[in-house]
């Protein structure tokens, strides 16, 4: 709509004469020199696979909405993107699904990075989406399900994902439970009850048996898995998890072994329990912050077959961390950090089903920036080094 009155001739004139001189100045400086461009405020930043919901979908649209900072986000496998950064790549942020594979490629005898905090733990599971390959809540040995010489297994490769080389950590893991009675862990894990544990015993020494294994060999499941499966061609590795909903939805794969929150975020079935939570028991499924459990985890170590294999580092629970890399920092990058870490990131990492830690710990506290310092604590005491290192 038109305004309801005209200005006066005075005002006109002022108007001109504002316009004469905004011009004669705008056409001096145009022949002078040319001012600076506003540049975006944007922020390149690599992320685990398994981060692409509860980042990408969820906390970058909050933190752009909040902050106007645009997120570039680049989603693979943590040790793949690590590989990135060593060969050039421009990250500013990264954010691994394992404290130890970004420790060991970018902090410890490099230049990469400096320091990392941890924020995160996570949980294997068994996943599913055909309801043909349904494993009930009230069936206790899942392991006979998932090692069929029929059944097709999928994983990511452990040379390339984090996902891959825990997998193989948690049926190493249940290997011990469910064949060492003389294992004091072994005996927590059962409250000391050995009448339940020669149960699962006697089911895992007859089915692996028949599979041609011996009585009570605790690699009996891994090695079905990662090995003789993968041989015979029902075992299937991606290079990042995921892609392994994919193999599943197109019936490429029966099972696919992956994060309690890829099943949740992907919509895929996973193996409970009769109470509702993860059917695998906090004592393999690496998602255990406890002294004694993490204990447990150290007894075996991550490496795998020569096909899928990263390293022999002992196990670990499943922590995820996050630092700011060297050469590329962005001036948004600690903002991002603090928020990720924080109230903000808590709450999407929470709707996500991982269990985002309410006090992060730092590695290196000293070489981060004074507003990450004020708000990590060190490394517990009870959590093993190999853990993050």
């Amino acid at each position: 709509m038109q305004p309801s009155f005209t200005p006066s001739g005075g005002k006109w004139l002022s108007i001109a004469v504002i316009l004469l001189v905004i011009g004669l100045v705008v056409g001096f400086a145009a022949g002078r020199f040319t001012a600076p461009i506003q540049q975006s405020k944007e922020l390149n930043t690599f992320a685990a696979g398994s981060l692409k919901y509860a980042l990408g979908n969820d906390f970058n649209p909050e933190f752009n909405n909040l902050t106007g900072i645009k997120v570039g986000m680049t989603f693979s496998g943590s040790i793949s993107g690590a590989k990135e950064v060593q060969a050039g790549k421009q990250y500013s942020v990264f954010v691994s699904a394992s404290a130890p594979v970004l420790y060991q490629n970018l902090i410890n005898n490099t230049h990469y990075a400096s320091w990392q905090i941890v924020f995160s733990a996570n949980e294997m599971a068994i996943t599913w989406t055909n309801s043909k390959y349904a494993i009930n809540p009230s069936w206790p040995y899942w392991f006979e399900n998932i090692t069929k010489n029929s059944t097709i297994v999928a994983a990511s490769n452990a040379s390339l994902d984090p996902s891959g080389f825990q997998a193989i950590e948690t049926m190493k893991l249940a290997g011990i439970l469910y064949t060492n009675w003389s294992d004091p862990f072994v005996q927590m894990a059962f409250n000391h009850n050995e009448s339940l544990f020669l149960q699962y015993n006697k089911a895992y020494n007859t089915w692996f048996e028949k599979l041609g294994y011996k009585a009570n060999d605790s690699l009996a499941l891994y090695h079905q898995i990662f090995i003789s499966k993968y041989l015979n061609h029902t075992t299937k590795l991606t290079t990042v998890e995921i892609g392994l909903d994919g193999y599943l939805t197109s019936g490429a794969a029966d099972y696919a072994l992956t994060y309690v929150s890829q099943a949740i975020n992907q919509n895929l079935s996973y193996y409970k329990s009769a109470t509702g939570g993860n059917g695998l028991p906090i004592w393999i499924n690496l998602g255990s912050l406890n002294k004694t459990i993490d204990q447990f985890y150290e007894q075996i170590n991550e490496s795998g077959p020569a096909w899928d294999n990263v390293g022999n580092l002992p196990g670990a629970p499943i922590l995820y961390s996050v630092t700011i890399i060297n050469n590329y920092t962005s001036p948004y990058a600690v903002q991002y950090v603090y928020d990720l870490i924080t109230q903000m990131g808590q709450h999407y990492l929470a709707m996500s089903r991982f269990d985002p830690l309410s006090q992060p710990f730092g590695i290196n506290i000293s070489n981060m920036p004074k507003q990450l310092q004020a708000v990590v604590t060190p490394p517990p005491s009870y959590l093993p080094v190999s853990a993050y290192e």
